[in-house]
């Protein structure tokens, strides 16, 4: 009995979609994943049972119907919990791989992300233990890792390197140095910008006000002449 419940947990082999030269998602539909030791097992509708693929090395620029493809390919989509898009042309990391509610680990690494806010939208994926960026513009960003850690907590590996307690003070240091006190420097240059505004609107009422009164001033005199 417990040797079965060990073969029904054994984990599945990926989906290995790399080296295909696959420029759109779509060409996945057209494409068999390559053999692996293991047998990847089809469902009777003709679905990948498996909860990992592989996308790597491959000509992809962006992930339109990510998700609509996956839905096609996969058995259990929703059970997807690794994904590799490492190197590829991809220069944003796209809100489409945040919607799968199982993932853990996201290869980006060797892309082309060149924006450090990217990692943002990673934010609210609480599942996420690891992830790789290393490769990609933005890792000459300074402070790099501790953005990165800063915004994902429950990050147990990035860039292939664990993430030790000492990585967690650092980024929580650096957390406080530069992301609250930037958020409030725009809070207040919010506040400035509305008080510049409220003094235009009593400038342009004042103005308003001295114009009307000069005009009936020119009309008196105009009277008396």
């Amino acid at each position: 009995m417990s040797k079965k419940i060990v073969l029904l947990n054994e984990p599945r082999p990926p989906a290995d979609f790399s080296f295909k030269c696959i420029n759109n998602i779509q060409d996945v539909l057209l494409e068999e994943p390559r053999p692996g030791v293991k047998v990847l097992r089809r469902s009777k509708e003709g679905k990948l049972i498996t909860q990992s693929v592989r996308l790597n090395n491959n000509t992809l620029t962006e992930l339109t119907n990510f998700t609509q493809v996956m839905e096609r390919v996969l058995k259990e989509p929703s059970r997807l919990s690794w994904i590799d898009l490492s190197f590829n042309d991809l220069s944003s990391i796209e809100p489409v791989l945040t919607v799968f509610p199982n993932l853990s680990v996201l290869n980006l690494h060797g892309n082309s992300i060149n924006r450090l806010s990217e990692v943002d939208k990673l934010a609210d994926v609480h599942t996420l233990k690891s992830l790789t960026l290393h490769g990609n513009p933005i890792e000459s960003e300074k402070g790099y890792r501790s953005y990165v850690l800063s915004l994902l907590p429950n990050l147990k590996s990035f860039d292939f390197s664990g993430v030790t307690k000492q990585d967690r003070v650092t980024a929580e240091v650096w957390r406080r140095m530069f992301v609250k006190p930037k958020r409030d420097a725009l809070h207040h240059l919010d506040e400035v910008q509305s008080d510049m505004q409220l003094q235009c609107s009593d400038s342009d009422s004042t103005l308003s006000s001295d114009s009307e009164e000069e005009r009936q001033e020119q009309e008196q005199l105009r009277a008396m002449s």
